[in-house]
């Protein structure tokens, strides 16, 4: 196989990213004519064409796909490699972190996250932003975010996604309701009225979504809340039925008059990741930051276990 430099591996990859020449070009402070030479090189390298014009863009090949994994994880490799040492130490940090997620993840993690970071790394501020997937996965890209927090599996080319932890749906009632007691049948959540949530996105909107569709009925929506913290509380002083994620039902155990129930349709379970770029792989920052993360996410795990 021929040598490759780095810099044509990393137009490579912006070019799977972006796939137009013109934006690769102004980005990597190339001219048009390099970043095609560049291209070239590469078809010869590969012994694929890569990319195909697609109208105004360019579609990556199956090859292009089936590299752009490798060709990802090989950059993060050099860049950890050649990045000089930034001194990092949690203890004397100053700044903000940018975080997009959505209310139920924000109430789950957020008092362990910064119950840590306050011992930690004082200095250190979290400015949480609502979660947007479409647009926050292009303030990661372009640095205006550092994290995203919520319900993905998987990340696209030149991002990373680490699972942080899973749960479930449970439905819930009031204390005292006139009609169910100890437990939910079918015939009961169809003759119910029914508190939804008016949200977009999030791990807990897009399984509810999915459950009510799985029931394959057409619910009385009695009233519809922006958010699910607020569906909670009018679930507990009202007859209507909600639905709510079981760590969140366990948080709140005991401050609100409900009734956790298991739904009349089992559901598989949902998980919560955080996802991020590549630009911000190797920082040692965001390294210390995805890791406090990932332990308050296993210490909230472990405290609802043992709420349980």
């Amino acid at each position: 196989m021929q040598n490759v430099d780095l810099k044509s591996l990393q137009l490579f990859a912006t070019l799977l990213r972006e796939c137009n020449v013109t934006r690769t070009a102004r980005q990597l402070n190339m001219t048009q004519s390099a970043v095609s030479h560049t291209l070239n090189r590469l078809r010869d390298l590969f012994r694929d064409p890569l990319f195909v014009t697609a109208g105004r863009s360019l579609a990556p090949t199956p090859r292009a796909l089936e590299l752009a994994e490798p060709l990802h994880r090989a950059l993060a490799v050099v860049g950890a490699l050649i990045e000089p040492d930034d001194g990092f130490v949690p203890a004397t940090l100053e700044g903000t972190f940018e975080i997009a997620t959505t209310d139920y993840i924000g109430f789950l993690l957020l008092p362990v996250l910064m119950d840590r970071l306050s011992v930690a790394a004082p200095g250190v501020a979290i400015n949480v932003k609502p979660l947007e997937p479409d647009d926050d996965l292009a303030a990661l890209r372009e640095g205006a975010l550092d994290l995203i927090l919520w319900n993905e599996d998987s990340a696209p080319s030149n991002y990373y996604v680490r699972k942080l932890f899973t749960d479930r749906l449970k439905s819930i009632v009031r204390a005292g309701h006139p009609h169910i007691q100890g437990g939910l049948s079918a015939e009961q959540f169809r003759a119910a009225r029914h508190i939804r949530v008016s949200g977009h996105y999030g791990a807990v909107k897009e399984a509810v979504d999915a459950f009510y569709e799985h029931l394959g009925i057409r619910v009385s929506t009695a009233v519809t809340v922006p958010h699910f913290m607020l569906a909670h509380m009018l679930v507990s002083q009202s007859d209507m039925i909600g639905m709510i994620a079981e760590l969140t039902a366990r948080r709140i155990a005991g401050n609100l008059p409900l009734q956790v129930l298991e739904p009349p349709v089992e559901m598989a379970p949902f998980t919560v990741s955080a996802v991020w770029h590549a630009r911000r792989h190797t920082s040692g920052a965001h390294r210390w930051l995805r890791g406090e993360i990932v332990a308050a996410a296993e210490q909230l795990t472990q405290q609802s276990a043992a709420a349980a």
